[in-house]
Parts: C-alpha cells; sequence; structure tokens
C-alpha cells in the first residue's frame, strides 16, 4: 500500500494554485502590519491587554492568507503527524549549538547585547509572569509566518518567475527569509547589525529546517517555542537560585 502524498511548498507554482504578485504583496503587507501591531501594543507591563499585539500579529497575516488563497490557506497547516513534532524537537540542539556557538564569538568580543526579555520575566509576578509567557505562544507563532510567508513569496520568485531550479531557489529563500527575520530584531538587540545577522538569523536557519522537511508550520513552530520556553525556564530557574 503506497503512504501518503509527499507535502508540496504551497502557493508556489502558477496560478491557480499559486498567488499573483498582487496577492503576494497583500499577504507580506499584513505581515508588516502585523509585526507593526506587535510594536506598537506593548506587552511590558503583562496585563490582559498584553495578548492583543500577539494575537494581532497572527490574525492579520492569516486573514490576508485567507483573502488571497481562499480554502488553500489551510495549506500552511496541515494535520500535524508525529514526523512534525520529531522534526520540530530534533530542529532545538541545532538550533542552540549554532547560535551558541556564534554568540560566544561576540561575547568574548565583548559586543553582544543581551535581549531585555529575560529581565523583564523575572521581574514580573504572578498572573503578570503567566500572562506574558502565554503571550509568547501566538507571538511566536506570528513569527513562524512572518518567516515562513516570505520565504514563500522569495521561492515562488526564484523558481516561477526565474525559472530557477528549486533546490538553489529554496537554499536562496532560505538564507534571505532568516535574514529578515534577523533585521527583525534590531530594536531588541540595540541595533546591533552583525549580532542579528550572525546569531539570531543563524538561529532562524535552524528552526527553518523542520518546515523545509516537513511543510509545515507546525514542525517549525514546535521548535520555535519549545527553544524560547526552555530558555525562559533556565532564567526562571536562574533567578529562583539567585
Amino acid at each position: 500500500m503506497a503512504g501518503p502524498a509527499p507535502r508540496d511548498f504551497p502557493y508556489i507554482r502558477a496560478t491557480p494554485e499559486g498567488l499573483s504578485t498582487g496577492r503576494w504583496a497583500m499577504v507580506l503587507g499584513s505581515c508588516v502590519a502585523g509585526f507593526a501591531a506587535l510594536m506598537l501594543l506593548a506587552r511590558a507591563h503583562g496585563g490582559p491587554m498584553a495578548l492583543v499585539g500577539p494575537v494581532l500579529f497572527v490574525v492579520m497575516p492569516l486573514l490576508a492568507l485567507r483573502a488571497a488563497a481562499g480554502r488553500g490557506w489551510t495549506a500552511l497547516f496541515p494535520r500535524p503527524t508525529l514526523a512534525d513534532v520529531l522534526a520540530g524537537l530534533l530542529a532545538v540542539p541545532l538550533a542552540l549549538l549554532l547560535s551558541g556557538a556564534v554568540a560566544l564569538v561576540f561575547t568574548t568580543a565583548g559586543t553582544v547585547a543581551v535581549n531585555p526579555v529575560a529581565g523583564l520575566l523575572v521581574r514580573l509576578d504572578g498572573w503578570e509572569r503567566v500572562l506574558f509567557i502565554a503571550g509568547t505562544a501566538p507571538q511566536l507563532l506570528g513569527e513562524e509566518l512572518i518567516t515562513i510567508l516570505p520565504f514563500l513569496a522569495l521561492l515562488a520568485l526564484f523558481h516561477r518567475r526565474f525559472g530557477l531550479a528549486l533546490r538553489p531557489s529554496v537554499v536562496a529563500a532560505w538564507i534571505l527569509s532568516a535574514a529578515v527575520f534577523g533585521l527583525l530584531h534590531l530594536s531588541t538587540y540595540c541595533w546591533n547589525l552583525a549580532q542579528v545577522l550572525l546569531v539570531i538569523a543563524v538561529s532562524r536557519l535552524a528552526l527553518t529546517i523542520p518546515y523545509l522537511l516537513t511543510r509545515s508550520v507546525w514542525s517549525s513552530f514546535i521548535a520555535h517555542i519549545t527553544l524560547d520556553w526552555s530558555i525562559f525556564a533556565l532564567v526562571l530557574l536562574g533567578a529562583a537560585r539567585g
């Protein structure tokens, strides 16, 4: 008996399967708008309103994708399988190893900026901390959307519009989408361009690998949330011991 058909990268073929340039522009514009909503609706105090920005960060790109792709928007989220989960979990140590090695070089050189989230997490109490951590779940899903959707847009551009073979198109889109993800963290890391491109973007390369293997955002989301929540747990454990 034949197994299930392998998943394909969605939206990269010719229309009607793919998206037109105008529809891609709408989807990518919604990613920018969602990110702006996240930045403008500050989460610093961890109150109930802290969830508004992260939720909009997810909802805005998904609404645009629904408008652009119709029922095809669900292709981004195929039914999760054990392979999806395992691929996501196995990417976590790789992300830690790669970003940790590069970050060590930056730390030794004395040019690394510290993510302020760790200090904020320690300062929050009770339900504020719970709400803050809960808010990272939609935020991290939003971060997957603003990485994977540009990746697919670039893949469609290179493969469909420029006629590049699929494999080099995937590599180019993978690297460029990771670089964009890194650049979005400039304000978080004190506008340290080298750090966001050589630490954050390298970590993002590892976090995107599960998606490349499974074609499922669930897989890369599992990798991302496992990585970040593990770091949160270590920060809180260290604070409790201190």
